[in-house]
């Protein structure tokens, strides 16, 4: 289900809600043993996207809640909820309209179907399978079906969006014809063409990235594996804020982790066993965002060394792997289709230790003859809150130019310019209330602890100017209920020297983890003093 987020943003307003909550914590309310009920409920959900297809490999519609079984090592589980998903060519919608000055990454998304990610691997591939990949890769987005929301990534030496979601592919279409074929991503042809400030400043990197590696080899693998994960952790942040299955076709000549539990469990060199626990964090971070992994192995018909690798994802993510083939572009189109039309069942876990253990999960049909695709299991990750350092390093990560803007939170801002009355920029934050884990504390009382950055870029990236602050109280009943409605509120003031910036907000909740990030441009003009 998409999310929705309609938060008054009024700076007055923003003032008057801190104002009351500084307020609410020195004066006690005669009224509050009266109010709110001081119980929070411990329901964990898992969702299961679960494709049917015939023997022709074609999906089998009209199955009913009634018809699935799920097992959850070896148990039977209550489905509690279950959907159907179709793939229709979205319709187009209105750009979203916000008042001036105000910003958000809620994303307008019509109902229906999956998005797509398409990220080509130069990490973990050698230079000339990149050449293949990348020829492969223009040659399918040249003929991607109408409709399709695709976007495009770089897995490098970060995380690297080049063209996100749009509502419909047009964008996508052109970026992939204005490549000929045997022009690479990094090439002169591909900067001049591709039209977007931001994808030419990541081809130009992503080309010094290639150069000063020289070679496959010139890396390290622990911080290959490293960076791949860093890559999963923050796409899976970034593809939250969309509703259902998001499919991430992984072009690469090499796959360097596996998440089944016995690699995981395991001290497997070669595998990340002595990283466990990066590794169930990916994996809990996948399966949060329902991201289904489709691996396609670009070295052609050579020998695959990783098979088990991209199985073993195709498998723990609902996905499919693709080996064994020179047919790349063929490969990216089934599963590019596969993932389009798909089932969705929700349960409660009867088992309600949350030990970080892996829990399979196996689903049957009423239906012979068909074929299952689904996740095989998740781990069972306790919902711990991050300390202040975490938080910190967590959200600095996310804050870095180019990488790709997080949706686990939905945050709207209104960002105000200095003016005759003001010598800092001004940034009032409404976060989504609903996406912050909350505690209870004495007196019923409801705790959390957001914090909250501002970074400002200019056009070589560097940054010109950053603030960081925490918001962490106790709120009164009266104060909770307000800002469920009103959206999480924080302030902050940066100065920056007259200039054009791109300023990317962020804010982490420390109770779930969440990231919530925002870019927009900001234009700095020589103002009068501020009155004293």
């Amino acid at each position: 289900m998409a999310r929705s987020f309609t938060s008054a943003l009024l700076s007055p307003v923003f003032c008057a809600l801190l104002t009351s909550l500084v307020h609410a914590q020195q004066k006690p309310s005669p009224t509050q043993a009266d109010s709110v009920p001081t119980f929070r409920a411990q329901t964990r959900v898992v969702l299961v996207d679960v494709i049917v297809a015939d023997k022709k490999g074609q999906f089998v519609p009209g199955l009913k809640a009634e018809d699935f079984t799920v097992e959850e090592d070896r148990k039977p589980q209550r489905i509690s909820g279950f959907n159907v998903h179709r793939f229709e060519a979205p319709r187009a919608l209105p750009p979203l309209q916000l008042p001036p000055n105000q910003y958000t990454n809620f994303s307008q998304q019509e109902p229906g179907g999956a998005v797509t990610i398409l990220m080509l691997d130069v990490l973990n591939t050698p230079q000339l399978e990149q050449i293949y990949a990348r020829k492969a890769m223009a040659e399918f987005l040249r003929h991607l079906p109408s409709g399709q929301r695709v976007g495009l990534y770089i897995l490098s030496d970060h995380p690297r969006l080049v063209q996100g979601f749009t509502s419909s592919s047009d964008v996508l279409i052109a970026a992939g014809k204005s490549l000929g074929p045997e022009v690479s991503l990094t090439g002169p042809s591909a900067r001049k063409t591709l039209g977007d400030p931001i994808a030419e400043s990541l081809n130009e990197s992503l080309g010094s990235f290639n150069r000063s590696l020289g070679s496959f080899a010139a890396i390290t693998a622990d911080n290959r594996f490293h960076l791949t994960l860093a890559t999963l952790n923050a796409l899976a942040r970034a593809v939250s804020g969309y509703s259902g299955r998001k499919n991430l076709l992984w072009l690469s000549g090499n796959f360097p982790l596996r998440l089944d539990q016995e690699f995981v469990t395991n001290n497997r060199a070669g595998f990340g066993g002595h990283f466990s626990p990066d590794v169930r964090e990916t994996a809990a971070l996948l399966a949060a965002s329902q991201v289904a992994v489709y691996p396609v192995d670009v070295k052609g018909l050579g020998v695959a060394n990783d098979t088990f690798a991209m199985e073993d994802l195709a498998r723990e993510t609902g996905g499919r792997s693709f080996s064994g083939s020179n047919a790349v572009g063929d490969a990216l189109l089934h599963g590019l289709q596969e993932g389009s039309d798909y089932y969705t069942l929700a349960y409660s876990p009867e088992n309600h230790d949350w030990n970080g253990q892996y829990r399979k999960i196996e689903v049957t049909v009423a239906l012979k003859g068909v074929k299952l695709t689904f996740r095989r299991g998740y781990y069972a990750m306790e919902e711990k809150a991050f300390t202040g350092d975490e938080a910190a390093r967590a959200l600095a990560t996310a804050m870095q130019p180019l990488v790709p803007v997080s949706t686990m939170l939905l945050v709207k801002a209104q960002v105000l310019p200095p003016d005759s009355q003001h010598k800092a920029v001004r940034i009032d934050y409404a976060v989504d209330s609903h996406d912050i884990s909350f505690d209870d504390s004495p007196d019923q009382k409801k705790h959390a602890a957001v914090d909250f950055m501002s970074v400002a870029r200019d056009g070589d990236f560097k940054s010109a100017g950053y603030a960081t602050d925490t918001v962490e109280a106790d709120f009164l009943p009266e104060v909770y209920k307000q800002i469920m409605q009103t959206g999480f509120p924080a302030h902050q003031e940066l100065e920056l020297k007259p200039g054009t910036y791109t300023l990317r907000l962020g804010a982490i909740d420390r109770g779930s983890q969440k990231i919530g990030t925002v870019d927009l441009p900001l234009t700095i003009t020589g103002t009068q003093p501020a009155k004293k």
